[in-house]
């Protein structure tokens, strides 16, 4: 039987309201339960760093920088004003918004599940959604990824609606209220993550490169992509001048490259996953980072040391970034086999089944119930779990059930993204926007398989080796995550 997606016949419309509502809130209750178990964990790392510029810019009226970094203003913004309105109750507040606001991440996901593959993939995906556990977790702690991934994916949304589903329903014209707000909403997640800088022009492209089925660059494409890069451009703007008006620089948003050049193209290993180990553990416990393999994390594996440092006699925080920028490119070019080995070890890191509930876990960091053995382990093993299956069955339904069109393109080009912004620091964190692609992906596979759908050979044989080549980056990551399941689950 011929594989049916959006791209390829009419796929049906996720039209049971009821059930969408309800799934929508299943997943709130279960983050909001989540969140009253957690506990007030102690600040960890980026927490603390975004409280200190919620409590300067509160207290100041100024919102600075973290010296190594020059994050965007959003979620530092969100603190500031929840410290202003519910002082001392500020966190308690942030995260009901969070755990709000992930309702739209559930949403969004059913709503694309639902334009691919059907409303019966898009329940299958809304309730993979609820039960992931690594995503949820975010809304009790103070990261930006839920707020962040409650904007881009209803963008992506908007982005598959603006080109058409389907074969017989690719529009010769766009509407623009839909180009318009996909990009009002890229724009708006830039104020969070700048993760997504680069992303808007490549989405442009996409969106102007045959996306309308017609020729490579037509009219239409190139008024699709204008609408998208202007209606991002109106909302970044204001925050590019005051850039250039505080530090004499034209910064769109904010900027770390500078630093992830510094930790992941310079001498050394780092993994954010791992690295907190090494500072909160009792020496009769063993820490992770030292169970990595040396051949593929040593960035020189000879005696010859090659680690630069930071351009610290540069004030200017963005011209500072930029020379660390450039000497992580030059050490790159000096070095560029070790470069291409260190490179497979992060493409590991990135897929590998940690997460940052996990580590909260392992370093007993939850005072609540969800710090007690009895729920504890069984959540450990749940939190390992969620990846793989997801990540496995994503690929699957990937290489199965897309077919040629802009839709394919459109996923396969997030997912290359996102996967190359995790070539300079590891950390599952920067996995978590694929996510709900993998879940959606992997509700497609299910229920193409309930209906009888086979793939061809090609398909399912390009499958199963994208599957060895995940199954080998799991096996280059197995020590060390088998280290933290011991300490998550002493």
């Amino acid at each position: 039987m011929a594989v049916s997606t959006s791209d390829e016949g009419s796929a049906p419309r996720f039209q049971s309201t009821g059930t969408f509502v309800a799934i929508a809130l299943f997943g709130m209750l279960l983050r909001g339960l989540l969140a009253l178990a957690a506990g007030t964990p102690e600040l960890q790392s980026d927490e603390a760093n975004y409280t200190y510029l919620a409590l300067s810019w509160n207290h100041l009226g100024y919102y600075g920088d973290s010296y190594r970094y020059l994050w965007p203003p959003g979620y530092p913004w969100v603190l500031a004003q929840a410290l202003d309105i519910f002082g001392l109750q500020a966190f308690a507040a942030v995260k009901t918004m969070q755990v709000l606001a992930s309702g739209i991440i559930g949403a969004a996901t059913m709503l694309i599940a639902g334009q691919l593959f059907g409303k019966r993939a898009a329940a299958l995906a809304g309730l993979a959604w609820c039960l992931y556990l690594p995503l949820a977790a975010f809304t009790h702690l103070l990261w930006t990824e839920t707020f962040f991934l409650a904007l881009f994916l209803p963008a992506l949304y908007c982005l598959l609606r603006a080109v058409g589903d389907s074969a017989t329903e690719r529009r010769d014209q766009a509407p623009t209220g839909l180009l318009v707000c996909a990009g009002l909403l890229l724009g708006l997640s830039l104020y969070l993550r700048e993760v997504v800088l680069y992303l808007i022009p490549a989405l442009a492209l996409w969106l102007a490169w045959r996306s309308g089925g017609g020729p490579a660059l037509s009219r239409e494409g190139m008024r699709r992509a204008s609408l998208l890069l202007l209606s991002a451009a109106v909302v970044v703007f204001p925050w590019t001048l005051r850039n250039h008006e505080v530090y004499d620089r034209w910064l769109a948003v904010g900027a770390s490259m500078g630093e992830n050049a510094y930790l992941g193209l310079n001498e050394g290993y780092k993994n954010f996953d791992l690295t907190p180990y090494a500072r909160h553990l009792g020496p009769d416990k063993k820490d992770p980072m030292t169970a990595v393999r040396p051949f593929f994390a040593a960035a020189h594996l000879d005696a010859e040391s090659s680690h630069w440092e930071r351009a610290e006699e540069i004030h200017n925080v963005p011209d500072r970034l930029a020379e660390n920028a450039a000497r992580g490119r030059a050490w790159a070019l000096a070095h560029p086999a070790d470069f291409a080995r260190t490179r497979l070890k992060k493409l590991a890191d990135f897929v590998a089944p940690l997460s940052f509930f996990l580590r909260h876990q392992a370093l007993g960091r939850y005072p609540g119930p969800l710090g007690s053995p009895a729920l504890r382990r069984p959540l450990v093993i749940w939190a390992l779990l969620c990846p793989i299956l997801a990540l496995l069955a994503g690929l699957w339904g990937g290489f199965t059930r897309l077919n040629p069109g802009p839709t394919r393109r459109l996923l396969a080009l997030v997912t290359v993204y996102f996967s190359a912004t995790s070539m300079l620091v590891s950390m599952s964190r920067f996995r978590l926007p694929l996510m709900p692609l993998a879940l959606i992906l992997g509700a497609g596979l299910i229920c193409g398989s309930l209906r009888g759908e086979r793939a061809t050979g090609k398909r399912r044989a390009a499958a199963l080796a994208a599957s060895l080549l995940l199954i080998f980056l799991w096996w280059l990551d197995l020590p060390e995550v088998l280290a933290v399941l011991e300490l998550a689950l002493a």
